[in-house]
């Protein structure tokens, strides 16, 4: 229990080392403007339901539903099918009505902003799927007790953001931030693929496409899950949905004030998920 505490703490301490790198490039590089809050609005998204989803809800409710389940490879494969598929789905709508959806969480904007702002908001939503294949995944390996790769792979997200802050320095800031937009894709396609590697190392692949030949149905099973799933969601909704309202608000202030309010929270995040996350 000691050895798999310190794996993630070392692991997440070196995210976080990676991170106030980036961030430090970040307000160094783009500054605090306009710009940068409308990257932070659309990076609040997808890490919003990351905390709701990925770092609560699903692994509360899959690891414990997957330990009990009598057939783990069907149940395994039709939660991957199943969450993908919506998540799919969600996405593209988000790419439709993406400007609807910018109007909404930065209502003060004015009507150029939340121009510019609204494909970046639907990029960023694509890293929702790159998000649940990685909780799904570490799910997975946590069960076969394996918590390194999880446990480091969070910084590659970082180290996709400071190589693109470098290499776009010299560029404008609407340029600069559309390339870190890329970047957060590319940070999650890296994690994923680390991931499935280590999965393939411990035989999980295998496991999923067993589970997709199967015809053993797994409906007391599903009940499990979507019981334990859904109540956790609206437990972790409460408080992170309050900091929609922060960027709602915020909004209507100066230009930088989201940017201000995303770095205040960096620092009292480092605690959080050393010890709690």
């Amino acid at each position: 229990m000691i050895k798999y505490f310190f794996t993630n703490a070392a692991g997440i301490f070196c995210s976080r080392l990676t991170g106030l790198a980036r961030d430090l490039l970040s307000a160094s590089i783009l500054g605090v403007n306009i710009y940068s809050d409308i990257f932070f609005l659309a990076f609040k998204v997808p890490n919003l339901l990351r905390r709701i989803f990925a770092e609560g809800a699903f692994t509360n409710a899959f690891l414990p539903s997957f330990a009990k389940a009598k057939t783990k490879t069907k149940f395994a494969t039709h939660i991957l099918l199943y969450f993908s598929l919506t998540i799919i789905i969600l996405s593209l709508a988000v790419h439709i009505f993406a400007y609807p959806l910018t109007a909404l969480l930065a209502y003060g904007f004015d009507e150029k902003i939340k121009q510019l702002a609204a494909p970046l908001v639907a990029i960023h939503f694509y890293y929702l799927i790159f998000i649940f294949l990685i909780a799904f995944l570490t799910a997975l390996l946590q069960y076969k007790k394996h918590f390194a790769t999880s446990a480091f792979s969070t910084a590659l997200l970082n180290i996709s953001l400071i190589f693109t802050l470098l290499l776009a320095q010299d560029l404008d800031p609407n340029k600069i931030i559309i390339y870190m937009s890329y970047a957060v894709l590319l940070g999650g396609l890296a994690q994923v693929l680390v991931h499935v590697l280590a999965a393939q190392k411990k035989g999980i692949l295998k496991l999923l496409m067993a589970g997709y030949k199967s015809t053993r149905t797994i409906q007391q099973e599903l009940k499990t899950f979507n019981k334990a799933f859904f109540p956790s969601v609206l437990a972790n909704s409460a408080s992170h949905l309050a900091s929609f309202v922060d960027t709602f608000l915020a909004s209507f202030l100066a230009s930088g004030a989201i940017s201000y309010l995303y770095y205040a929270n960096r620092i009292f995040q480092l605690p959080l998920a050393l010890f709690a996350i």
